[in-house]
């Protein structure tokens, strides 16, 4: 099967003229509709709105002000199919080609974004694990798992520093990034919940998502001018129907695996958030909540550097299961 799939992706980069142009085409078409639509409801809003900004005095951009701009939310018309079985990814993982030559010729840059850092310790666990120590860890250990499959791997912090929202966001915009990834860990003191989550940008009014949505969102260094052009910049639905299928698999993966110790775990699913970082950034983006460190059992697990590497293999195998069904919408023909 990685066989077929290498073949077909290479009859595609290197087909006809005619068939590159029709696709080019077609690309073009899509992109300009979803400018229009998008177009559309900018108008709306500005004009309902109030007078523009013009104070370059940093606000708190919360949930409730994403909300308010009325944002598109968009649904790719049900969960992703596809994907490889356990058998079929370890055989992947074992073989010589490079992922990045084999499962795609368009991914080659994934920016990893550690959350907090520094002066923000995020959340803290029963046993006083910094929610910072592990997203770093983690993601640390998930950059190096992908750059042995061939990947460029950047992220927005790599020590225990203090990065604002609006700086991950413009390191990522600077860089030729085609998938982001923020990774943070969960807290519900007030219950004994072990569940995991996964979102991309969207709007949602799920009371408990937007309580953790402020949370995120503190500290944006945005002006509302910036949020503003940030609307505008949402120039087709793409990156919300990448981001979408990029969340389904990355949760698909954490739940899956997790479930192997941890059989309680709850499947809270993959869900559309007022996130500051999604919306800034211009690729594909997800915010993963990798476990909850208000959980006896994960607060003790967390400590263990074996687990963080787990947690670390479930992510790669839900970016490459996206990575593998991606390549196989653009191997099939348009009808």
């Amino acid at each position: 099967m990685l066989r077929r799939v290498y073949e077909e992706n290479r009859r595609i980069q290197d087909g006809g003229a005619a068939e590159a142009a029709e696709r080019r085409r077609n690309t073009t078409l899509a992109a300009v509709a979803g400018v229009l639509v998008l177009l559309v409801l900018v108008i709306g809003i500005q004009m309902a709105g109030e007078e523009p900004v013009t104070d370059a005095e940093p606000v708190a951009l919360g949930a409730t002000t994403i909300l308010d701009a009325n944002l598109p939310v968009v649904d790719t018309g049900g969960e992703m199919e596809g994907g490889l079985d356990p058998a079929e990814f370890r055989e992947m993982l074992s073989g010589s080609t490079p992922l990045a030559a084999l499962f795609d010729l368009q991914v080659r840059t994934i920016v990893l974004d550690p959350g907090h850092g520094g002066e923000d310790p995020g959340a803290v666990g029963i046993n006083g694990t910094y929610e910072k120590d592990v997203t770093l860890d983690v993601a640390l250990r998930l950059k190096r798992r992908l750059e042995q499959r061939g990947y460029t791997v950047l992220m927005t912090r790599g020590a225990d520093e203090t990065v604002s929202l609006r700086e991950r966001v413009e390191y990522a915009n600077q860089q030729p990034t085609d998938l982001f990834v923020s990774i943070h860990a969960n807290s519900f003191p007030d219950a004994p919940v072990n569940a995991l989550e996964t979102y991309y940008f969207g709007a949602n009014t799920e009371r408990t998502l937007l309580r953790l949505a402020e949370a995120e969102n503190s500290g944006s260094d945005y002006t509302l001018a910036d949020f503003n052009d940030m609307i505008r910049r949402l120039a087709s639905t793409v990156k919300l129907q990448e981001s979408r299928r990029l969340a389904v698999s990355v949760q698909r993966s954490l739940v899956s695996n997790t479930r192997i110790e941890s059989p309680d775990v709850q499947d809270w699913g993959v869900k559309a958030g007022p996130f500051v970082v999604l919306l800034g950034s211009d690729a594909p983006s997800i915010l993963a909540e990798i476990s909850v460190l208000t959980n006896s059992d994960q607060a003790d697990r967390l400590q263990s550097g074996a687990h963080r590497e787990q947690l670390a293999s479930f992510l790669e195998e839900g970016v490459l299961n996206y990575l593998v069904d991606r390549s196989r919408r653009q191997s099939t023909p348009t009808q």
